[in-house]
């Protein structure tokens, strides 16, 4: 009987149950759009950042990474990317050697990564060769060739064919100079790095370095399954004993703790906007409980207890939000659906977005367990909002309540 007394009474006042219920949908809306647009932003700069820049997996010499310097090689290179190509679970591997150095033009200088890449193997790993607006990516193959960031380029004041000279240490640390002429620009989804990285022909830079052809800095795989990246990491380990084997996340925290922290920020923003929806539910069910005082009293007085009037009022707030709460998610699932395919352009603030590796095209996506916890969370806020109206009920006087006018 008291679920059907609860069900008529939100229906009473139509108009305010229908605003309550407009709430919850809108709450409920606004919470999956902002996480599943923010989620989309972390996880097409996590995308960028493997697939552009640091592959699945990354091997080096043990104290590379400590010193930075290019005496610190992996030996043998071409046998052990033989053994790796073979496994049929890799989608691509390559080779680099990376060095640190300045570059300059006729008029100013700049510190910059150095990379000596296989130009064809590359173009499975980060894919350069598709950031080209002008010039070419390595096309006539000659050893001066060099391929620089749009940024640098603006910044050393140089364009497609013009002569830069290289400064770094070899080996030996011997100082070495080498001029280069421009035979690409770049521009990446991540400003910031196409000011600092140039990329030459890999032959080239181990023949400045005085490193021996089977030498190598760097061997990044990209996996074809991200779940197989523990059973290649032991594979690599296996083949490069000496080597040092790490994971995109081990080589970029920042990356690890995004996605650690997602969960925290879906209980924040979802606890906001619940609490805001809170006060209005705990409004509108106390108006309610107010305008029906001399009701409440009436049924105290034929003998139903306080402990079924609380259950009464508890119940029209939980129907409330068992109205809203489904077509809220719905609202939100075909939104994040729909806005999955056909993204998000924010091409106007593209400069601001890149210099911090953000594309300017969002592609919203959340998971399945992310809408289970906004579900349970508006359901402890319908819970958590009938107890007050509730309480302030069963603190009226029957004798009293009859005679409210």
């Amino acid at each position: 009987m008291l679920l059907q007394i609860a069900w008529r009474n939100i229906w009473r006042n139509k108009a305010r149950s229908l605003v309550v219920i407009s709430s919850i949908i809108i709450g409920i809306w606004a919470g999956i759009f902002i996480l599943s647009f923010s989620w989309g932003m972390y996880k097409n700069n996590i995308n960028e950042s493997v697939y552009r820049q640091l592959s699945h997996i990354q091997i080096h010499h043990p104290t590379f990474g400590e010193e930075n310097d290019s005496k610190f090689m992996i030996t043998q290179t071409d046998e052990k990317l033989n053994q790796l190509q073979s496994d049929d679970r890799i989608a691509s591997i390559s080779s680099r050697v990376i060095t640190t150095g300045m570059i300059t033009s006729p008029t100013t200088a700049s510190g910059v990564k150095i990379y000596g890449i296989n130009p064809s193997s590359e173009i499975t790993q980060i894919r350069l060769d598709e950031y080209v607006t002008e010039g070419a990516y390595f096309e006539f193959g000659k050893d001066n060739e060099i391929l620089i960031g749009e940024k640098l380029a603006k910044k050393l004041k140089v364009k497609y064919k013009s002569k830069v000279v290289l400064t770094f240490t070899n080996v030996e640390s011997d100082i070495v100079s080498a001029a280069f002429r421009v035979g690409g620009i770049y521009k990446s989804k991540n400003i910031s790095l196409d000011e600092v990285n140039v990329y030459v022909q890999q032959q080239h830079l181990q023949e400045l370095l005085e490193l021996k052809p089977s030498e190598s800095s760097e061997i990044a795989i990209l996996v074809k399954d991200e779940t197989q990246i523990d059973t290649i990491k032991q594979l690599s380990a296996d083949i490069v004993p000496q080597g040092k084997v790490e994971d995109w996340k081990e080589l970029s925290p920042e990356l690890s703790m995004i996605i650690e922290s997602f969960n925290l920020y879906t209980y924040i923003i979802s606890g906001i906007i619940l609490l805001a929806l809170t006060f209005g539910i705990i409004n509108t069910m106390l108006m309610s409980v107010l305008e029906r005082i001399r009701e409440l009293g009436m049924l105290m007085a034929i003998g139903l207890n306080k402990r079924k009037i609380f259950f009464m009022i508890m119940l029209e707030t939980f129907y409330l939000t068992l109205i809203g709460a489904p077509l809220g998610l719905l609202a939100g699932w075909l939104t994040v659906t729909t806005l999955a395919n056909t993204g998000i352009n924010l091409s106007m603030f593209s400069e601001g977005l890149a210099s911090y590796g953000f594309s300017s095209i969002i592609y919203p996506a959340l998971d399945q367990e992310k809408y289970v916890i906004i579900v349970i969370m508006c359901l402890i806020t319908a819970i958590v909002s009938a107890i007050y109206p509730s309480y302030k009920a069963l603190q009226l006087n029957p004798s009293e309540a009859i005679r409210k006018i």
